[in-house]
């Protein structure tokens, strides 16, 4: 008990203990005013004990419960969020109530933080679904597009020849003008469907050696009428002595260079000068998204017509964007021509940019990788649809070979290793070393014996050759087929070959400085072209079982 003498002591006492606790505490009157607030609740409310006391507390609560509250801070400051809670007690000789506030804002910023993310996650998957759904709609709809379209052309061209009866002048024309919508309008449905097939994974490249020089030459051939139309000088650069040779799909290439070199006659003024450079480079250009050690073909397209303002420069490759836009521009077209072309670049291993001054002309590069097997080019033969023979310096090849052979258990526990830890590669933690290395060693033994064979068949074609070749696309699809049965995606198979293209290069240059002199970059890249169409292969399996 008590006594009140002892009153004032424990008063104090409390008051002591309040004042030090980190939560802000009020003791509020049965009228709702406060009586007191410690410096914790001066913090909270932006205010003196002074001011506070003698206010109404302004917040109801139930003892016993637990209360979020929102503060306002002086001056329509910062919100402050708290946890208030409620106990009654005596205090000078009054009942009054002990309000403890706990300030939760970091908590509170936390939640919404999460839950903006998890409403951003959700809206981007939705967004990401639609898209797919757009993409798959359009791509399966290619045949119901265009057959009517081709029937359009197939039957005004009849009329016009003249088949189903005599016509007048004003029908010949009126008919010419239908052909012409109807190829105009072909056109920009192909555009889209391209752009549709290329978003929904459903746009296959292939991959093989292809002659700079065949391929220019042919888009030149398709553009000369176009040019000469507007009196345009359409001219190639001198060649290299030898013509480049460049891996890819050669029809896709022509097409990249037949809509670049179409939009320059576009917007090229008449008598202006349209050129076409042909290079290869040791490395890329540092605005492209290329790997810097690795030999590329480039094309240039340089033209002297109006130029790109540079706050335009980047969006004229996102899809329905045109350098002169609105209802006045003075020239047709999708807007998609430029970002099909460089969606099909990077599907081959290459990029497309540009660079460009206002009044100057603008230079469009595509960029694709180089074959560096190939040294020396003739018109005898065909390589991808060009007439054009390509003759390999094979000279130590055969010793870059045995080296893989004899590392291939070593190196194929090396990569299950990275591919286990890569953190990147989070799919794969919990496999075991065969599904990891699955196919793998077979694959290496292959390449490596086909090193061998190139050597000993001095270039020439063979058969054994030709069933290393063979073997090495049979193990590419059942592995990625068996990748995607695991649950991997197409980005985790790439970056599954990007390890392996590593090892095996630090396994050709360690011994290649331990031992006799092996032709490294020659093997290096003559490895990467092996690897570069088991990847594509591998890629092309695992998204058809996803499909």
């Amino acid at each position: 008990m008590i006594t009140e003498t002892e009153l004032p002591t424990q008063v104090s006492a409390l008051r002591a203990i309040i004042e030090r606790l980190p939560d802000g505490i009020v003791i509020v009157d049965t009228h709702g005013t406060i009586r007191f607030a410690n410096a914790s609740a001066e913090r909270l409310f932006d205010r003196t004990a002074e001011e506070l006391v003698g206010t109404p507390f302004g917040f109801s609560a139930v003892v016993g419960e637990t209360t979020e509250i929102d503060i306002l801070q002086r001056g329509g400051g910062a919100v402050v969020y708290a946890e208030l809670r409620v106990v009654e007690t005596e205090w000078d000789g009054e009942q009054v109530q002990i309000v403890a506030l706990r300030d939760i804002t970091d908590r509170k910023q936390a939640q919404e933080r999460a839950q903006q993310l998890a409403y951003e996650r959700e809206a981007r998957l939705e967004a990401e679904a639609a898209s797919r759904a757009k993409s798959e709609f359009l791509a399966i709809m290619s045949h119901e597009l265009r057959t009517p379209l081709n029937a359009v052309l197939g039957y005004s061209e009849l009329m016009e020849l003249g088949i189903s009866g005599p016509l007048t002048e004003k029908m010949r024309e009126q008919i010419g003008r239908i052909r012409l919508s109807a190829v105009h309008l072909l056109s920009l449905v192909n555009d889209i469907l391209d752009l549709a097939k290329v978003e929904a994974g459903r746009l296959q490249v292939s991959s093989g050696p292809a002659s700079a020089e065949g391929t220019v030459a042919a888009a030149i051939a398709l553009i000369q009428p176009q040019a000469a139309a507007r009196s345009l000088e359409l001219s190639v650069l001198p060649l290299p002595e030898l013509s480049p040779i460049y891996r890819g799909d050669d029809e896709r290439a022509r097409q990249i260079l037949v809509n670049l070199l179409s939009n320059a006659v576009k917007f090229t003024p008449p008598r202006g000068r349209i050129t076409v450079e042909i290079a290869q480079f040791r490395t890329p250009d540092p605005d492209t998204r290329l790997q810097p050690k690795r030999s590329y073909v480039s094309f240039r397209v340089t033209d002297t017509g109006s130029g790109i303002p540079e706050e335009k420069l980047i969006s004229i490759f996102d899809p329905f964007v045109q350098a002169e836009s609105g209802k006045s521009r003075p020239r047709e077209g999708s807007g998609l021509g430029l970002t099909i072309s460089r969606r099909l670049a990077r599907l081959m291993g290459g990029d497309l940019t540009v660079k460009s001054e206002v009044g100057k002309g603008s230079t469009f590069t595509l960029w694709l990788p180089a074959d560096p097997t190939a040294k020396n080019v003739e018109s005898s033969a065909t390589i991808a649809g060009e007439a054009v023979t390509v003759q390999r310096e094979v000279e130590g090849l055969g010793n870059v070979g045995h080296v893989l052979l004899e590392s291939v258990e070593s190196v194929v526990d090396t990569i299950a290793m990275r591919i286990r830890t890569d953190p990147n590669l989070a799919v794969a933690g919990g496999f075991r070393f065969s599904q990891l290395a699955d196919h793998l060693a077979a694959l290496l033994a292959d390449i490596g014996g086909a090193l061998i064979v190139m050597e000993e068949a001095k270039g020439s074609a063979s058969a054994t050759l030709a069933d290393a070749v063979e073997i090495q696309r049979l193990i590419s699809e059942r592995h990625g087929a068996q990748r995607q049965r695991l649950g991997w995606s197409e980005s985790d198979l790439r970056r599954e070959f990007m390890i392996v293209r590593e090892e095996l290069e630090k396994v050709i240059r360690k011994a290649s400085e331990l031992g006799e002199p092996l032709p490294v970059e020659d093997g290096v890249a003559v490895l990467g072209r092996f690897l570069d169409q088991a990847e594509y292969i591998a890629c092309r399996a695992l998204n058809a079982g996803v499909s």
